[in-house]
């Protein structure tokens, strides 16, 4: 076994033997067994153990095996402490979920602290078995028939090679003793019924299932690369970035030969579960301005492509109430609006800035208001005649469903939009040869380069 786990280390290029590496101890088979084959193999390592609270007297009895048999191989032990219980409580995830945050979080703090290149977990070929088979029972794409991953960024399964049966029989052949935790003794967690049950049933249909499946898991892999590939070119072909996202353009993606599995692998990185993709693609002609959300984006329809933003760009923009000139700070600190009022000077040219403005002051009623647009907005554009809906407006100068929800004006106290900000001002409130006073607007985003 030892030169099976040699080999398969070399094969994914998973761990130096120059570098620190902590090794993941429960006191359980699979662990010592870890610790034990890292040792023998010439790596450097300290160990690290989870006390999570949850099994009275069980837990104390796994923490000091593990004191003790590092002590004896000379194994430096880190400890940790968790309240799983309360925890899973306040989070409102289940208690096997807990544990898990907490271990990952607290083994890659330790990670860092120590500066360990890799967290290495004792994940074997039959673990690998139950991960596929509940994938599959679950509902699946072709990414989870691959099954566990030799390398998930720090974490490193270097035992995936093994069988549970090679991990007993080599701890027996070096009489290594180890803990059993009586919870896995129970079927009535489903993986815990998947190796209690459903897997010795398919073996006595064919005695080599597990190996089987590892093997065709392991075709799957190398296929997924070849998928992987095809679907990134097939990204690329359909999606282009935008200020604080991407659009996907409908008819490029439809011109591929599985539009819906190149729509799946884009929206999956956003959040979007597996029962939202369907819906949106069977949606995917919606009007614009038809928007889905998953808990961090936000897509919306928009005139032939699909747009998706973080949530985080597209909170409510408040309204600000301006009695009078000055500097005011808006939008939590996010920008500043200048209001200046100065008499005209005889060289006066009215301001070319895309976020300064100069408007006849007599024109303007205060208190002024700038505030995100409102269904139904009017406005007289510069330059045009009449009004305009302000929604046809930002159409026509080709502004996303994003960038219009994010649009600000600045209206008087009449209730007249005197400047849609950065595009355009009203012909209503515009300087002429008769003006006396001018009024100058200025809008300083904390991200921007315009200065007063």
């Amino acid at each position: 076994m030892l030169n099976k786990i040699k080999k398969y280390i070399a094969t994914n290029n998973l761990l130096c033997k120059e570098e620190l590496h902590i090794v993941a101890l429960s006191g359980g088979a699979d662990s010592v067994c870890l610790l034990r084959v890292m040792l023998m193999l010439g790596y450097k390592v300290h160990a690290a153990h989870c006390n999570f609270k949850l099994r009275g007297e069980e837990s104390e009895r796994d923490e000091q095996f593990c004191k003790d048999l590092c002590k004896k191989l000379g194994v430096e032990l880190h400890l940790t402490h968790f309240d799983t219980l309360t925890y899973s409580i306040l989070h409102k995830i289940s208690v096997e979920m807990a544990a898990r945050n907490l271990r990952y979080s607290y083994f890659e703090q330790l990670r860092k602290a120590i500066g360990a290149s890799s967290i290495i977990v004792a994940h074997h070929r039959d673990d690998n078995v139950e991960t596929i088979l509940l994938n599959l029972i679950r509902g699946t794409g072709i990414h989870g028939l691959e099954g566990i991953k030799p390398k998930n960024g720090y974490i490193i399964r270097p035992l995936l090679s093994a069988s549970k049966e090679e991990i007993v029989a080599f701890l027996t052949q070096h009489k290594q003793a180890y803990i059993t935790d009586s919870s896995n003794l129970k079927d009535d967690v489903q993986r815990n019924n998947l190796r209690l049950n459903v897997i010795p049933l398919l073996e006595s249909i064919n005695p080599a299932v597990k190996a089987n499946i590892s093997r065709t898991a392991q075709n799957i892999a190398e296929t997924v690369k070849i998928v992987d590939n095809a679907v990134n070119t097939s990204i690329k072909q359909c999606v282009t970035t935008h200020d604080n996202g991407i659009a996907i353009n409908i008819n490029n993606l439809q011109l591929n030969p599985s539009p819906k599995q190149v729509f799946f692998s884009i929206l999956t990185q956003y959040g979007f579960t597996p029962q939202q993709v369907s819906v949106i693609f069977a949606n995917i002609h919606a009007p614009s301005g038809k928007t889905w959300h998953s808990a961090t984006h936000i897509l919306a329809s928009d005139r032939g492509n699909l747009l998706i933003e973080a949530i985080e760009h597209n909170r409510q923009l408040p309204s600000l109430r301006i009695p009078e000139a000055g500097t005011y700070i808006y939008n939590n600190g996010q920008a500043c609006i200048g209001v200046n009022v100065i008499k005209r000077q005889d060289d006066f040219k009215p301001s070319r800035k895309q976020y300064e403005v100069t408007l006849d002051a007599s024109k303007v009623a205060f208190p002024i208001t700038i505030r995100p647009i409102r269904k139904g907005d009017r406005f007289s554009p510069f330059g045009m005649k009449g009004k305009k809906l302000l929604s046809d407006y930002l159409t026509d100068c080709k502004r996303n469903y994003f960038q219009r929800c994010r649009q600000l004006v600045v209206e008087d106290s009449n209730g007249v939009i005197v400047w849609v900000v950065g595009l355009r001002t009203s012909q209503y409130a515009s300087c002429t040869d008769n003006t006396i006073n001018v009024l100058t607007l200025r809008y300083i985003e904390e991200n921007n380069n315009h200065n007063f």
